[in-house]
C-alpha cells in the first residue's frame, strides 16, 4: 500500500486535471491554472513536503483513475437496496452518501475507494448550531458507516478487513480490535459509525479515501447526519413516550391467567421477579418489548447502558429481538416496585386482578419431641438383609408380608 515520493509524482502527471484540482484543495493550496501548472505546484509541494497521509491520498486517486479504465473489474452486487440497521443511538437526519458498493480490483490484495461530497449551508448551520453550550440541542455528527453489500434484509454495521480511513488528507481511522490474527479477518463487532466531522471542509469537497484489505466478501459505504444520543436520552424518551398503562398491564396478567375450557387445571398465580436478569439487582424501571409474550421484565436502563456499550437488543428472558422502538415501560410493576420494600424481591399476580408479596421463609424440618416418641420391641424389627438374597420371589413375598 505504501508508494515512495517518485511514483506519487508519475502518478500525478497521469491525473486529470479535475482530480488535480481535488488534490490541491487537500491540500489546502491553490488549485487554478492550466493542468502543467497543477501539475508542478503539486510536484514542489510533494518535494517541501512529503506526508504519508498525502501520499495515501494521491495513491488512492490513481488507483481509482485506473480502476474506471479497467476491464476485469469484478462483478459487484448492486448496493441500490442496501438498508443499514437503524442506530437507537445515532438518530439519522440526512442521508449525505447513499450506501455504495465498495470498488474491488482483480489481482490487488489491498482495495481503495474514493467518497467525495459537500455539505450545503443548511447542513453547515445545523453542526454549527449542535454544537454550541447554549444551544440545549443534542450535538450532531457527520458519520461513515460500513456494512456488507446484500441486495435483501437489514445490515449491521461491519468495517472490512485493515481498514484505513483518510479524511482530507488525515488519518481517521477506527480504533478496531480483531478476535483474528489473520491478515483478512475482519474487525470485531461493535463497528461504530466513524465521526469525520473534526475533519471536514465547510466550503469545498470532503474527500474520504477508504483503503482495506481484500476477502471473499463485499462491502458498501454511507455517510449520514446524524444526531448523537446516549443511554440517559433513550431513557427519558421511554419514560415520556413509551409508557404501557396499568389496564393494559393488568389484561395481560388476565389473559395469562384465563382458564381454558378443555384444560381443568386453572392458573391462579403468576409469580414476577423484581430482580432485574441482566443487572441482577432490583429493578428501577421495568420494561419488555412488545413482542414479547411474558410478563417478566427487565431494567431499562441497565438495558440501554449494556446496548449503548455493545449493541445487541435482545430481550435477556425470552432472547429474541428487542429493538429500541418496541421497548414498553410496565406502569403496573412500577408501582409495585416503588410502593414495596427494597426487601421483597417477588411478587404474585392474582387471578383477580391483585398481587401479593412472595415471602422467602424456607421451611424448617420439624424435629419431633423424643418423649412423645413410642419405643419399638426388638421383635418387630425387621432384618432387611433376610430379603436381599438371591431366592425366589415367593421367599420375598413371605419377607414382606412380615409384621414391622
Amino acid at each position: 500500500m505504501s508508494v515512495d515520493l517518485q511514483e506519487a509524482m508519475n502518478m500525478v502527471e497521469s491525473l486529470p486535471v479535475a482530480e488535480l484540482r481535488s488534490l490541491l484543495s487537500t491540500m489546502g493550496k491553490n488549485k487554478k491554472g492550466l493542468k502543467r501548472e497543477l501539475v508542478l505546484r503539486i510536484k514542489e509541494l510533494l518535494q517541501k513536503e512529503c506526508r504519508p497521509e498525502i501520499l495515501f491520498v494521491i495513491q488512492d486517486v490513481y488507483q481509482h483513475r485506473q480502476s474506471s479504465k479497467a476491464s476485469n473489474r469484478s462483478n459487484i452486487p448492486s448496493s441500490a437496496e442496501v438498508q443499514m440497521f437503524k442506530l437507537p443511538m445515532y438518530d439519522t437526519l440526512q442521508t449525505i452518501v447513499a450506501p455504495m458498493a465498495l470498488a474491488t480490483t482483480v489481482g490487488l490484495k489491498l482495495h481503495s475507494s474514493l467518497i467525495s461530497f459537500q455539505l450545503t449551508q443548511s447542513q453547515l448551520a445545523r453542526l454549527k448550531n449542535s454544537q454550541e453550550p447554549k444551544s440545549g440541542l443534542k450535538p450532531l455528527q457527520v458519520v461513515l458507516r460500513f456494512c456488507y453489500t446484500e441486495s435483501i434484509g437489514v445490515e449491521e454495521d461491519q468495517y472490512p478487513p485493515q481498514i484505513l480511513v483518510i479524511v482530507n488528507g488525515w488519518n481517521c481511522s477506527p480504533q478496531v480490535r480483531y478476535s483474528s490474527s489473520a491478515a483478512r479477518s475482519e474487525p470485531s463487532r461493535p463497528c461504530y459509525p466513524i465521526n469525520l466531522t473534526p475533519l471536514l471542509r465547510q466550503t469545498d469537497k470532503n474527500l474520504v479515501t477508504i483503503f482495506w484489505r481484500g476477502n471473499d466478501k463485499h462491502y458498501s459505504a454511507a455517510v449520514y447526519l446524524v444526531r448523537v444520543f446516549t443511554s440517559a436520552d433513550l431513557l427519558e424518551q421511554l419514560q415520556n413516550k413509551a409508557v404501557e398503562s396499568k389496564e393494559q398491564c393488568r389484561q395481560k396478567i388476565c389473559e395469562k391467567l384465563c382458564c381454558d375450557s378443555e384444560n381443568e387445571i386453572a392458573t391462579t398465580g403468576l409469580r414476577v421477579s423484581l430482580i432485574c436478569p441482566l443487572a441482577k439487582t432490583r429493578m428501577s424501571t421495568p420494561c419488555r418489548a412488545q413482542s414479547c409474550a411474558h410478563l417478566q421484565c427487565f431494567d431499562a436502563g441497565f438495558y440501554l447502558q449494556m446496548n449503548e456499550i455493545k449493541p445487541r437488543w435482545t430481550c435477556p428472558v425470552c432472547h429474541k429481538p428487542a429493538p429500541f422502538e418496541t421497548l414498553q415501560i410496565d406502569s403496573l410493576l412500577s408501582g409495585i416496585l416503588q410502593s414495596t420494600k427494597q426487601t421483597v424481591k417477588e411478587i404474585e399476580y392474582l387471578s383477580n386482578g391483585s398481587w401479593k408479596e412472595v415471602s422467602e421463609k424456607r421451611e424448617s424440618i420439624k424435629i419431633p419431641d423424643p418423649s412423645s416418641l413410642s419405643f419399638i420391641d426388638d421383635d418387630d424389627v425387621v432384618d432387611l438383609t433376610q430379603c436381599s438374597s438371591d431366592d425366589d420371589d415367593d421367599d420375598k413375598l413371605q419377607c414382606n408380608k412380615r409384621n414391622v
